[in-house]
C-alpha cells in the first residue's frame, strides 16, 4: 500500500512540471556574430538567420527577429521567461548591414490600452422596437 502512494505522489508532482514553449525565432549568438556590419548585405542575414519577425514600419532597412520562452505550470498564467529581439539596419543605398543590435526583456515599454469606445451614430433599438418592428415585415412564401 505505502509503494502505491510512492507511485501516486511522484505522478502527481510530475504532473505539476512546468510546459515549455518557444514563440518565434531565437537568434543564437553564433548566428548573429557572423554577421558584419559594412560587410553583409540583406540577402547574407535573410540566408543565415531566415526572414525577419518583421520588418519597421516606416522603415523597410529595419528587420526585427523576435522570439520568446514562456513556461506554465498547471493552471496558472504563462510566464516569460527568455525574450529576445535583435534588429538589424540596413543601409537605404547598398543593402549593407549597418547596425546590429541586442534587445532583451528591459528593454521593452509598457504600452498602455486604451478600451474606449467611438459611438456611432444611428439609433439605438430596445428589445420592445425590435420585436415589434419586425411584425408584418415578412412577405408570405411565393408558391
Amino acid at each position: 500500500m505505502r509503494s502505491f502512494f510512492t507511485i501516486a505522489l511522484l505522478l502527481a508532482l510530475t504532473a505539476c512540471s512546468p510546459i515549455t514553449r518557444t514563440h518565434g525565432n531565437l537568434i543564437s549568438d553564433d548566428n548573429l556574430k557572423q554577421i558584419n556590419p559594412g560587410v553583409s548585405r540583406q540577402a547574407d542575414v535573410a540566408a543565415l538567420l531566415g526572414t525577419p519577425s518583421a520588418e519597421g514600419t516606416f522603415d523597410p532597412n529595419e528587420w526585427y527577429y523576435v522570439g520568446q520562452v514562456t513556461e506554465k505550470t498547471a493552471f496558472f498564467a504563462p510566464e516569460v521567461v527568455k525574450r529576445n529581439v535583435v534588429r538589424i539596419s540596413f543601409s537605404p543605398v547598398d543593402g549593407t548591414v549597418t547596425k546590429v543590435e541586442h534587445l532583451d526583456q528591459n528593454s521593452g515599454q509598457y504600452v498602455e490600452v486604451v478600451d474606449r469606445t467611438t459611438p456611432t451614430a444611428g439609433h439605438n433599438l430596445g428589445i420592445i422596437e425590435q420585436v415589434i418592428g419586425n411584425v408584418g415585415r415578412f412577405s408570405p412564401p411565393s408558391k
